[in-house]
């Protein structure tokens, strides 16, 4: 190998070994090219990305130190040795060289990298000072600055002006660009952040704090799958980032695949192994997928990283089958004279609530569980009043005239179950007995029936549900088919699949409207029992009605109102199924459910509490044991203390 045209010829080998994923092969090869060649800077690059590709980080700086011997002004090599100082947590080397690319490049992003190192060692102050020196010395990164510092305490309007001339002399500024992305996301803006951050990326992608806004922007908007390849792309450039590993965990989650979600967390503990979040969201994991202990112990590194932790100890009480001792009572009633946020002190009542029901101490219980409500109660917005007005504006748009003259849907899918009511209904039992059956997949909650309905009432133009009378069947038949679409994330590959929103009772209507071959199921308990187990659980999100007696109530007084109107205008089209039954009638109950599915009857569905499916609702570890009835009129042991909602009960009935 002694002229340029081998030099070709061995080159191109090694990139085809590479592409191979024979790296092994390829670093002997460039060996022999470097042997010749030893300022063969190009197959040094290729070299150096086979030993990272194959895990050898020290051999990957040896190579890097030797490229910048003679071509020391090299800001990619320099940026690599950073990089592999850093993947060797040789933090303090990758501090100082940080500061000298700093001082010869002027470099905005490497100045990031920097200040997280210093944040990272605990040198906030020097951090501070570090930017500002940077922006003092560099002043046409003194418009940006000040954009940046508008952003911060959030005057938005400034933030823009100041971006906006900061892309006028350089339209291609990848700080300002990412900086009006994030400007976007925080005002709600989110088809122009993803537009400024994507443009961002194009001009540099490996700029991973881009990716991680990018990710986020995702998230919010749904587009969990796009998040996914965000977190992974950061990860590949950055594997040792604990705080993406939690992101990535999350995404996961979201798409119901948890065991890849266990992992990612498990990763993330790995390099921040005292993060309560961490923790606390692998326990969530853990106790979806049935690992009861795993799901304890984690909840119990929480509470040791976070004594404060309100939502660990709630988490510990919401598994339903944990008794907390007296030392942690103890601990939880002192813990609650602490600096607590509102949300915390709400869920540590409610968690205390749980621990003195289980020792059948009712009043201490109740007492407890009023405060988290009364707490909780003052952190939102609700109106009982407009919940009513809805249901009712709903209900008299779907009559018969005027559900005989809506277009027709062709969307034949028979693929949904809707397992609609109450929450606290039974619906999680009735969905696990369904999804023990090999046609069908049990999913989730699912919201995309609340957000169409939304949708077709983002405006005033376009007024649900009396936008339905200006659709025709082709714009009908693509909503059902757009919900089969965008369900389908949540699905394995069963013919049939659940999904157990149970606020969906609202929209049956619309349902129907949209997926006339749907099945609905309407669970059913007992009143006093259904409204007062919402009424001793808090609830990750939504259900803002269940935090008063009152407006509990009133809920459930709007929605058996709502049933009757259904069942009226659908008749058998719907089945009710009422917790007794399956309790007390146990087999004749399920095998009515099988029937009603058009599904042949399976054993699976009688051992239902055998299935090993992961389960993300309250009832999680109560839909895992066989059937029980120790549940039924449980609300009379804290009868002296219901009477607001009892007397509304009572005027339904």
């Amino acid at each position: 190998m002694n002229n340029k045209n081998s030099l070709e010829i061995a080159y191109q080998n090694a990139r085809d070994l590479i592409h191979k994923k024979e790296y092994l092969q390829a670093i002997s090869q460039l060996n022999e090219i470097i042997k010749v060649f030893p300022n063969e800077l190009n197959s040094i690059y290729l070299l150096i990305d086979c030993f990272i590709k194959t895990n050898k980080p020290i051999e990957a700086l040896e190579y890097t130190h030797k490229a910048l011997s003679f071509k020391n002004d090299d800001k990619k090599l320099l940026l690599l040795e950073i990089r592999l100082n850093e993947f060797l947590e040789r933090d303090s080397e990758a501090i100082f060289l940080l500061k000298a690319f700093i001082n010869k490049f002027s470099d905005f992003k490497a100045l990031k990298q920097l200040t997280n190192l210093l944040v990272k060692q605990d040198k906030a102050d020097e951090a501070d000072d570090v930017v500002k020196k940077f922006f003092e010395n560099n002043e046409d990164y003194g418009l940006l600055y000040k954009g940046v510092r508008h952003l911060h305490a959030s005057r938005y309007r400034k933030a823009e002006d100041a971006f906006k001339k900061v892309l006028i002399e350089d339209e291609n500024n990848i700080d300002a660009l990412r900086f009006m992305g994030i400007l976007a996301f925080k005002s709600g803006n989110h088809d122009i952040a993803e537009a400024m951050l994507t443009k961002a990326l194009k001009l540099d992608p490996t700029y991973s704090l881009v990716w991680a806004n990018l990710a986020q922007v995702f998230s919010v908007t749904g587009q969990l799958d796009k998040a996914k390849k965000s977190f992974k792309n950061i990860l590949n450039m950055e594997p040792k980032n604990g705080l993406i590993w939690a992101e990535y965990g999350t995404v996961l989650t979201k798409l119901a695949n948890y065991q890849e979600g266990k992992d990612a967390y498990l990763k993330a503990l790995e390099f921040k192994p005292n993060s309560p979040r961490v923790h606390l969201s692998l326990g969530h994991v853990y106790k979806t997928m049935g690992e009861i202990d795993n799901s304890i112990n984690s909840y119990k590194n929480t509470i040791f990283q976070n004594n404060l932790s309100g939502e660990a100890y709630w988490s510990l009480a919401n598994l339903k089958t944990y008794s907390f001792s007296e030392n942690e009572i103890r601990d939880m009633e002192e813990t609650l004279n602490g600096d607590m946020t509102d949300i915390e002190r709400s869920q540590m009542h409610f968690a205390l609530g749980k621990a003195y029901e289980v020792m059948k101490d009712y009043d201490k219980s109740f007492k407890n569980y009023f405060k988290g409500n009364k707490v909780k109660k003052g952190l939102i917005k609700y109106s009982s009043d407009d919940t009513t007005q809805n249901t009712k504006k709903i209900l008299e748009f779907f009559n018969q005239e005027n559900i005989k003259n809506l277009s027709k849907s062709s969307t034949n899918d028979q693929d949904p179950i809707f397992v609609l009511g109450m929450p606290r209904s039974g619906s999680t039992l009735v969905d696990q007995i369904i999804s023990s059956h090999s046609k069908v997949d049990g999913t989730q909650e699912l919201p995309n029936i609340i957000k169409i309905a939304a949708e077709l009432n983002a405006d005033e133009q376009s007024n649900y549900p009396e936008v339905l009378k200006e659709l025709d069947d082709v714009q009908l038949s693509d909503l059902g088919k757009n919900y089969i679409l965008e369900t389908a994330w949540a699905r394995d590959r069963a013919p049939f699949f659940i999904d157990k929103m149970p606020n969906n009772f609202i929209h049956i209507g619309l349902i129907k409207t949209i997926l006339p071959n749907a099945k609905i199921i309407d669970t059913r308990r007992d009143p006093m029992d259904t409204c007062f187990s919402c009424f001793k659980q808090f609830f990750a999100r939504g259900q803002l009605f269940t935090y008063s007696l009152e407006d509990l109530g009133n809920y459930y007084s709007d929605y058996i109102r709502a049933m009757n109107h259904w069942h009226n205008i659908y008749g058998k089209d719907i089945l009710t199924v009422h917790y007794d039954n399956v309790i007390n009638k146990t087999e004749e109950t399920i095998r009515e459910l099988i029937d009603y599915c058009n599904l042949p009857f399976e054993q699976e569905c009688l051992e239902f509490y055998k299935s090993s499916r992961p389960v993300k609702t309250p009832s999680a570890e109560q839909v895992r044991q066989p059937i029980y009835k120790s549940g039924l009129n449980y609300w009379k042991n804290y009868e002296n203390h219901l009477s607001p909602l009892k007397k509304i009960i009572d005027e339904i009935n």
